[in-house]
């Protein structure tokens, strides 16, 4: 069985759960994570999940696009918006999206596989992603609150920032991360234990943190609703400083677009303070991008694009400020 995640809290601490699951129902399994600059949908990493030679692809926490997404048995579990009409060709697609209760792929990935495997132990890695995707709107979930209680809120909030340091590195070292959670009994393992995983990811967060602390000196620029900042990093970092910016720009549509983490091409996080359809607004300027712009969520939205479609957003986002501002 292939185990196929999105390398951020919630997908890791999804793809940690499938694995405990899967293993002590006899199967054996093949994580695989995108590598850097890649997604689910790359040429490349379909293949290397078809070399796997595993029978079946579970696939947790990356979004769903219409089609067939690989060749082998394909089981999609997320909690990403998606349009029923552009459901994914797979054997079985479980969604949340739509559910104004707030949940993640963790949650739900721990729902469906609770009551077929011994897993009851390990709902703090459920936690995990649901603080992780939610932050601490997610404290009133039963699963957060229950492993609150039992390991303490700081000790969870770390493991997460652990977790997601893995993603985010310049290496992009994802596979540490899923081995940290795979050897840790309790989400204090991750911060204080002797594991060889352990000890990778508390120097990748390091490295991250401070990549991060020098990225949001960075000055935005604002154009009308709009503010742009460029950086230059090989860290997946945009979606933190992005998130930071909206605390200081609001009433705005922060853009962090990063240069630097694969070369020939923009990476950029979209996000705001303020209750606004921001794959809504993306999509407007940039109606024929493609299916690597607008995924997500709409409060919480990006893309993917090379180097000159970048730069025909930011011409149309200076558009729709010129326009503002002359109505």
């Amino acid at each position: 069985m292939a185990i196929v995640y999105h390398a951020d809290a919630d997908g890791t601490s999804s793809a940690a759960l499938a694995c405990f699951a899967a293993r002590a129902l006899g199967a054996e399994v093949v994580p695989e994570t995108p590598d850097k600059g890649e997604n689910v949908h790359s040429p490349a990493f379909g293949a290397r999940v078809r070399a796997t030679g595993a029978a079946l692809a579970v696939v947790l926490d990356t979004g769903s696009r219409p089609g067939r997404l690989f060749e082998v048995p394909t089981v999609i579990v997320d909690h990403h918006r998606a349009d029923p009409a552009e459901a994914p060709e797979v054997e079985a697609f479980v969604s949340t999206f739509g559910d104004d209760r707030g949940t993640s792929t963790s949650a739900l990935t721990f729902e469906l596989l609770a009551p077929i495997a011994p897993i009851a132990p390990r709902a703090w890695l459920a936690a995990l992603g649901l603080l992780g995707d939610l932050g601490d709107v997610a404290r009133r979930h039963p699963l957060v609150a229950a492993a609150a209680r039992q390991h303490g809120f700081t000790a969870l909030r770390e493991a997460v920032s652990l977790v997601n340091a893995a993603g985010r590195s310049a290496a992009h070292d994802a596979g540490v991360a899923l081995a940290a959670l795979l050897e840790a009994e309790r989400p204090a393992d991750l911060a204080r234990g002797d594991g060889e995983a352990a000890r990778r990811l508390r120097a990748l967060r390091e490295d991250v943190a401070a990549a991060t602390r020098r990225a949001i000196r960075a000055a935005p620029r604002v154009y009308g609703r709009w503010a742009v900042i460029e950086l230059d990093e090989p860290y997946r970092i945009h979606g933190p400083v992005a998130s930071a910016w909206t605390r200081r720009m609001e009433g705005r549509i922060v853009l962090v677009a990063n240069r630097g983490y694969v070369p020939g091409r923009v990476h950029f996080s979209v996000r705001s303070h303020e209750p606004i359809d921001l794959r809504a607004a993306l999509s407007a300027l940039l109606p024929d991008a493609g299916p690597d712009v607008a995924a997500g969520h709409d409060r919480a939205t990006g893309g993917i694009v090379e180097v000159p479609v970048f730069e025909e957003l930011l011409r149309r986002i200076q558009g729709e400020a010129a326009q503002g501002a002359a109505a």
